[in-house]
C-alpha cells in the first residue's frame, strides 16, 4: 500500500504558517494601495502623462491622492 504525500506550494506553506493578522494586514495594505491608485489615475492623466513625466510631479500627485483618500475617510 502506497502512502501519497501531499505537496504544498510555497504560497500554501506561507499561508498556513503566517498568522491571520499578517495576512489581514497584507489585504488591508493592498486595498489601500488600490484605492490610492484609483484616486491618483485621473490626476496622473491630467498633470503627469503629457507633461514630461517628471518624478517630482508624480510624487506630488501621489501625495495629493493620499490626502484625498484620508479626507474621504473623515466623518462628515
Amino acid at each position: 500500500m502506497q502512502v501519497m504525500e501531499k505537496k504544498f506550494t510555497d504560497f500554501e506553506i506561507e499561508e498556513k504558517t503566517s498568522g491571520g493578522a499578517v495576512y489581514e494586514a497584507g489585504v488591508k495594505e493592498s486595498k489601500r494601495n488600490k484605492a490610492l491608485r484609483r484616486i491618483a489615475q485621473p490626476l496622473m492623466d491630467k498633470y503627469w502623462k503629457d507633461r514630461g513625466q517628471d518624478v517630482t510631479t508624480l510624487h506630488r500627485v501621489y501625495r495629493v491622492a493620499e490626502y484625498l483618500l484620508q479626507r474621504s475617510k473623515r466623518h462628515k
